[in-house]
């Protein structure tokens, strides 16, 4: 992952939103990231092109467009005010494909936002279209539920089965780790279904740990599952953050299948940072 200097936050202003917030302001605050807050409001006509008379014929949505713009301008003060430059951005209608191209046009480097909403961002939700989100914004993304436990990213987890193919996205996390200054902690969960022995799981983990500036901790877990794996492992340590590999294709390394991190990101209480493999 390059220098974080840009910073797209998606909010519907729903608490899981303000969640995200929280830790929009932490990374930027760390890496000294500008952040842009984006408000996706959904509209019964196109608001862009309706004149001012006929805007009269939609109170409700007035109103709506009005409360926007005053909770965005909040949101910008608030971030304002810890120093951090932030500007606001309310669309129509624009849906995850759009948002991608957003995304890609304004060269941000990663996204956050909340794991489920209320309205504005409905359709950037956990399961098929969060998984949508994964696999076409091409950047790395931050999916968060709940509010972080500390003031502050101590701990880093990467779980993977650590083969050549993973080291690309690997980089990435571990350039992050780097720059918001926390421990990264890899993770081999070892099952009966796909066992590797001692000596190559040994030999996978020190080839990306060489790939860290700072020390890395290594874990390795037998488990009758990965998602068992994942939860006991999170559950037993102080882990603030899980970062997975994705793929375009099918959204989620060897490892992960779309269904199993689907349940990750739904049962996990920490933030999940999602970097696809071939991001350079």
């Amino acid at each position: 992952m390059k220098k974080i200097n840009k910073i797209l936050l998606l909010t519907d202003f729903s608490e899981v939103s303000e969640n995200a917030t929280s830790y929009a302001m932490l990374i930027a605050a760390k890496t000294k990231a500008n952040v842009h807050i984006l408000h996706v409001l959904n509209t019964p006509v196109d608001w862009v092109k309706i004149s001012l008379e006929n805007e009269k014929l939609y109170p409700e949505t007035k109103a709506e467009i009005g409360m926007a713009k005053f909770n965005l301008t909040e949101l910008t003060r608030k971030f304002n005010s810890q120093g951090i430059e932030a500007q606001q951005s309310l669309v129509f209608n624009l849906g995850v494909e759009n948002i991608a191209g957003h995304i890609k046009n304004k060269e941000f480097d990663l996204l956050i936002m909340g794991s489920h909403g209320t309205k504005g961002i409905k359709e950037v939700t956990i399961g098929s279209n969060a998984q949508k989100i994964v696999r076409r914004v091409p950047i790395p993304t931050l999916v968060v539920k709940n509010k972080h436990r500390s003031n502050t990213i101590k701990n880093i987890v990467f779980a993977s089965t650590f083969e050549e193919d993973q080291k690309n996205a690997f980089k990435q996390i571990a350039a992050f780790s780097e720059q918001i200054d926390a421990t990264l902690h890899l993770l081999f969960i070892n099952t009966p279904y796909h066992f590797v022995e001692n000596f190559e799981i040994e030999e996978r983990l020190k080839s990306f740990c060489n790939i860290c500036l700072k020390p890395c901790i290594k874990h390795v877990y037998n488990a009758l599952n990965e998602e068992r794996g994942v939860k006991y492992f999170i559950k037993n340590n102080e882990i603030d953050l899980f970062s997975i590999a994705t793929t375009a294709k099918s959204g989620f390394v060897q490892l992960f299948t779309p269904s199993l991190t689907e349940s990750l990101i739904n049962h996990l209480d920490i933030p999940v940072l999602s970097i696809h493999r071939n991001e350079a």
